[in-house]
């Protein structure tokens, strides 16, 4: 073998052509080989990136301050199923604020699959996602959220959207997610949303209780005070009325703080009965739940 490389070597040595074209062949490819290296090495980084939690995205395309974000996701490889969970920011402009009938979602998954998509607008701001026939080897999958809020300035001729990214890793895997129907699911959802509302109309009772016996106690102190003035000298007659005046204020403000309780109160109250509402139409069919059955696929990044 080495008597082959040598008696190669010196004949490359004697042909000075031969040996230039062989040097340049060998720089070729190395260089090609660095090349289609860097290549795998970048396309496995650059692969599409999972989109945090609790981290809201804006609307490309839209001036508006109002987002949304992505606040949890789950997956079952048995059951084939995603359920995700989106809120979009509370609007402070109702000319911009974005309804749950203009809010719409499209799928798309590196390995093309044949899903079936739900969407639940649970309230105007919060939409649950099922996502069902999703198999284990879906690598990413991208909700794209689309605001298609009619706008008078069209400035653009594509609707404003914002896209979340899913990765299929171990942290959002679960050996079972809710088994229910999306219509039965739908149901339990609103369930909890008026359960968490029972809780916090019971926050503001509680507040309001606390709030009544400062103000029973704010008044005993006050009186005491007064009844207690009468032997007081000048000085001390001075602290006990600057006394009595920080107490009357803490009344006040414990007032206003009963008063913003009780309106907390109605507004729960008022939200409980309109999901009361919308479950019973779910129920018996005269709300429609958003039903996507097609996805495209992902081909890059954007």
């Amino acid at each position: 073998m080495m008597k082959k490389l040598t008696t190669g070597w010196r004949y490359l040595k004697e042909h000075s052509r031969l040996r230039r074209f062989f040097i340049i062949g060998l720089y070729l490819v190395l260089t090609g080989g660095l090349i289609i290296n860097y290549g795998l090495l970048n396309r496995q980084t650059a692969k599409n990136d999972d989109t945090p939690l609790n981290s809201y995205q804006s609307f490309s395309g839209d001036n508006s301050a109002q987002g949304v974000k992505l606040v949890q996701r789950q997956y079952s490889p048995t059951q084939q199923r995603l359920i995700a969970t989106f809120e979009v920011q509370t609007s402070t402009d109702p000319t911009t604020e974005i309804l749950s009938q203009y809010l719409h979602f499209e799928l798309a998954t590196v390995v093309p699959q044949k899903l079936k998509m739900v969407v639940i607008p649970v309230t105007e701001n919060k939409y649950v996602v099922m996502v069902d026939h999703l198999n284990q080897n879906f690598e990413a999958i991208r909700f794209r959220l689309i605001n298609a809020t009619p706008k008078t300035d069209q400035t653009s001729s594509s609707a404003p959207q914002a896209d979340f990214i899913v990765t299929n890793q171990a942290k959002i895997r679960r050996a079972q997610v809710s088994a229910l129907s999306p219509k039965a699911f739908a149901s339990q959802t609103i369930n909890d949303e008026i359960s968490a509302r029972n809780t916090s109309i019971k926050r503001q009772q509680n507040k309001i209780k606390l709030a009544k016996t400062a103000i029973s106690a704010d008044h005993d102190k006050i009186q005491t005070k007064r009844t207690n003035r009468k032997y007081e000298v000048a000085s001390q007659q001075t602290q006990t009325d600057n006394d009595i005046e920080t107490l009357t204020g803490d009344i006040e403000q414990n007032q206003q703080n009963i008063r913003s309780a009780k309106q907390r109160i109605r507004t729960l109250a008022a939200e409980q009965a309109l999901l009361k509402k919308k479950q019973a139409a779910i129920k018996n069919g005269t709300f429609k739940l958003a039903k996507v059955t097609k996805s495209t696929q992902i081909t890059h990044k954007n």
